[in-house]
């Protein structure tokens, strides 16, 4: 979700790291981790800009940056192409483990409690 909210705040060109924390309401740190990740995936590049006598980040989408987010079906929720193959899979097999059954055919409103 937080790579989803920073790409839709830059779709309407280059901010830099407070004015993206300051308009999707997430802390700075939790913007440059995403931003990181989402640098090192290619979807967006890095600048200094100098605000005040303070260097500040500015992030700009490239091309390759998705428009709009595709959409996959994970246990039967919608999710939006935000986590690679490999997270699916562990995020899985952790439900698995953690309720005892198989959840990618559908989440029922059934709970033993």
């Amino acid at each position: 979700m937080t790579q989803e909210r920073v790409i839709k705040a830059l779709q309407n060109g280059p901010l830099t790291s407070h004015e993206v924390a300051n308009l999707t309401g997430m802390p700075q740190a939790t913007v440059l981790s995403t931003a990181k990740k989402l640098r090192s995936q290619g979807i967006l590049t890095t600048g200094k800009v100098k605000v005040g006598k303070f260097w500040l980040a500015q992030y700009t989408l490239t091309d390759a940056a998705p428009k709009q987010p595709s959409k996959t079906v994970f246990c039967g929720i919608q999710t939006y192409g935000i986590f690679s193959k490999a997270e699916y899979a562990v995020m899985k097999q952790q439900a698995t483990r953690l309720f005892g059954k198989d959840l990618s055919k559908g989440i029922s409103n059934h709970q033993s409690i």
